[in-house]
């Protein structure tokens, strides 16, 4: 009845006829029409190094999915680090600071801080997915690290700081204590120390590119009984189902 009602209102010009629906809906047609043509033309449009970073970030995406690296507390780590040396610092020295980092908090808590993947690479360890955002060749990828961090010329400055907000005043002490150690080394001498095998001992010939250090083999050599390997295992895979859960 009340559906009539509506048709004869409509009619007789008593109510405007309901076209707001239909427009809606060809509005979003359209839009979706123009979006479809639109991606390839843009696509056309990108040189092809605008082509590889697009690429590339979307890769960082998928593998960071997977894993439980840290970015954002990977950029207020280093972040903190350029504030304590007047905003920039060697590109290789940084990095190996970075390690060395990681490789501490593991050390002391056996818990990564920032649970990036370590590698053995020919110039020492590294933590490979903060390495990757700072290669100079990745400064085109838009990433929350690539907005607070840039390397130029082989110098990594601190473009915008970053709160310490994820980081413990245990790790903050950590943090500063490390570039304390480290300060007046050179990047060659820290490089120096990683080839040593009583400093660095999971470093391994790599060839020319990287060999993956699992956690049990740092684990070991930093002198963690097996009990606290295993334990350790059981806590990562804890972490691993708390952020299948939340996503």
């Amino acid at each position: 009845m009340e559906k009539r009602k509506k048709v004869v209102q409509e009619a007789t010009g008593q109510i405007a006829p309901r076209l707001a629906k239909r427009k809606t809906f060809d509005a979003k047609a359209l839009g979706h029409l123009g979006g479809l043509k639109g991606g390839p033309a843009r696509a056309e449009s990108l040189t092809p190094e605008e082509r590889s970073n697009i690429s590339r970030q979307g890769a960082w995406k998928r593998w960071d999915s997977r894993s439980l690296y840290d970015e954002v507390k990977a950029t207020q780590v280093g972040t903190l680090l350029l504030d304590l040396n007047n905003n920039e610092m060697n590109y290789l020295k940084f990095i190996k600071l970075i390690y060395n980092i990681e490789r501490e908090s593991i050390n002391r808590w056996t818990r990564p801080l920032i649970f990036d993947d370590l590698c053995s690479m020919p110039h020492g360890q590294v933590a490979s997915k903060t390495l990757d955002r700072t290669k100079p060749e990745n400064q085109g990828v838009e990433t929350f690290w690539r907005e607070h961090i840039v390397n130029s010329n082989n110098v990594v400055r601190l473009n915008k700081s970053a709160s310490t907000g994820k980081l413990s005043r245990a790790e903050i002490s950590l943090i500063k204590e490390m570039f304390e150690k480290y300060k007046h080394k050179t990047a060659p001498q820290m490089v120096d120390e990683h080839h040593d095998p009583t400093l660095f001992p999971e470093w391994e010939k790599p060839g020319s590119s990287s060999k993956k250090t699992s956690y049990d083999v740092l684990l070991k050599v930093l002198g963690k009984t097996d009990e606290q390997i295993q334990d350790f295992k059981v806590e990562l895979s804890r972490i691993k189902r708390l952020k299948e859960i939340s996503r």
